[in-house]
């Protein structure tokens, strides 16, 4: 079996030079015709670091990005948070609507994005919000799109070709993307993901590369994960149990992302079989699809062996019985980096079937009572608390603002009230039969998330139902 090291980079582009330079021949990407090993992978990471950077993207700056499962996904994520920008994944079931809040609320100034997918014609929703530096889009600079682009954008620039930006890298030196590369700190915001919003807004979870690094390492050995080990990548990278937790959590350890560019259970089925892919991400949904699907008697899914799923104990027998006989069932939220507590690969069945098991290295857990905040017994129904490895804040659009960079703020989270000190829980977490959640701080800095409200899941994506959000009061700061 491969060794395992911990990585000892606390960046994500530190993390790609650093794997790259231990087993640069390992396969990292698969999608597509395309296989990049992580030499190639880096090789090609600085070459769109160095285009992006004749565009004039630089430090500071947020990216958006639009475009379903594609190695072009990976290298722009990298090289964005190369540059020490900080990268704005967009999901791909946007309307006009939703596109325009997320670019002007990030303060996104650059757009990389596909023309169009699965119906959705993305330039044409720009046309018709005006373009960039239009009244809807005041914030945007420039659109980069990766494949054909024939549909106009109308606006003042003509969006730019992917291929263009690689071909103007020859221009830039390595000094200037090394020198690039040494500002970027483990604090530093490397991604702004949008979950939905209990009001119907979505919220900007900030999300840090030190954070995004160590959280994710914790969670692959729970999975016991090596560098042989090939994650099948059929769940949305734009989504944080994708792009974050699953992409970074195989990658800590050294292995390989087989890419699904979208999810299509025949696909599926026999993708994992080709590729012999041995770890498996995905909601019950994508379980039952798999399941039940007529080829899936004659594809062999023996490869497959552990990753992460979420559900009912049915829902997680389901994963087993496909063949990931170590799932792990997990816990958390895109605001404590994907996951707050895990079971173990080698716990026994009825354990990774029931429960979530217990938290993560660094992180906290405790259940409550909402009206006292006082730590209950076992056995007791009440508020998860989590603190530990948490976004510092969700991004926020400075009123009145329109000027790009200093229009983001940060809301960060008032004191709690906690009348006994923190508890560390030891045993398995049972999981919560009700999830949406509010937001609080904790001692030092650190904050709680107490999740308590309805979640609606739509093929494996939660919705924004005004009709059952709420509010809470935790500490005296309403969220």
């Amino acid at each position: 079996m491969p060794q395992v090291l911990r990585p000892r980079s606390r960046t994500l582009p530190d993390l790609l030079d650093e794997i790259a330079a231990r087993d640069p021949a390992r396969e990292f990407i698969v999608g597509g015709t395309e296989r990049l090993s992580y030499e190639e992978t880096r090789a090609r990471v600085r070459q769109v670091a160095k285009g992006l950077l004749t565009l004039g993207v630089k430090r500071g700056d947020k990216v958006a990005l639009l475009m379903p499962n594609r190695p072009e996904w990976l290298l722009i994520d990298f090289a964005v948070t190369l540059l020490g920008a900080t990268l704005v994944p967009i999901s791909t079931w946007s309307r006009a609507r939703e596109l325009a809040y997320m670019l002007d609320h990030s303060d996104a100034t650059t757009l990389v994005t596909v023309e169009r997918f699965a119906g959705q014609d993305y330039l044409g929703m720009l046309a018709d919000l005006g373009g960039p530096g239009s009244e809807r889009l005041p914030n945007l600079r420039r659109v980069v799109v990766v494949g054909c682009a024939d549909a106009p954008v109308r606006c003042a620039d003509a969006p730019v070709r992917f291929d263009e930006i690689l071909n103007s890298s020859s221009t830039v030196k390595d000094a200037e993307i090394d020198a690039a590369q040494r500002t970027v700190g483990p604090d530093d915001v490397a991604y702004i993901l949008y979950t939905s919003g209990t009001t119907s807004t979505p919220k900007g979870v900030q999300l840090r590369h030190g954070g995004l690094v160590e959280n994710m390492w914790n969670i692959g050995e729970r999975q016991h994960l090596t560098p042989a080990d090939r994650m099948w990548m059929g769940i949305s990278l734009f989504w944080s149990f994708g792009g974050a937790n699953a992409l970074l959590t195989v990658m800590t350890h050294g292995g390989s992302i087989v890419l699904q560019e979208s999810f299509d259970a025949a696909a599926a089925l026999e993708l994992i079989e080709r590729e012999r892919c041995t770890v498996y991400y995905g909601t019950p949904n994508i379980a039952l699809a798999l399941t039940e699907h007529p080829d899936r008697t004659r594809r062999d899914l023996s490869s497959l062996r552990t990753g992460a799923a979420i559900g009912p104990p049915s829902a997680m027998q389901m994963v087993m019985n496909l063949g990931a006989q170590e799932i792990c069932n997990v816990y958390g939220l895109t605001e404590c980096y994907g996951n707050c507590a895990v079971t173990d690969a080698h716990d026994p069945v009825d354990k990774r079937l029931a429960t979530v098991g217990t938290p993560l290295p660094g992180m906290e857990i405790r259940i409550v009572d909402r009206r006292t905040r006082r730590p209950l017994p076992p056995g007791e129904v009440g508020e998860i608390l989590v603190r530990g490895h948490l976004t510092p804040g969700y991004a926020t659009r400075m009123s009145g603002s329109t000027a790009p960079g200093p229009g983001i703020a940060v809301t960060s989270f008032g004191p709690i009230a906690s009348p006994q000190p923190a508890h560390v829980s030891s045993a398995p977490t049972t999981a919560p039969q009700r999830s949406w959640m509010s937001c609080s701080g904790g001692p030092s800095g650190a904050a709680y998330l107490s999740p308590h409200w309805r979640i609606v899941v739509s093929t494996g994506h939660r919705s924004r139902p005004l009709s059952v959000s709420r509010y809470s009061n935790l500490g005296g700061r309403s969220l």
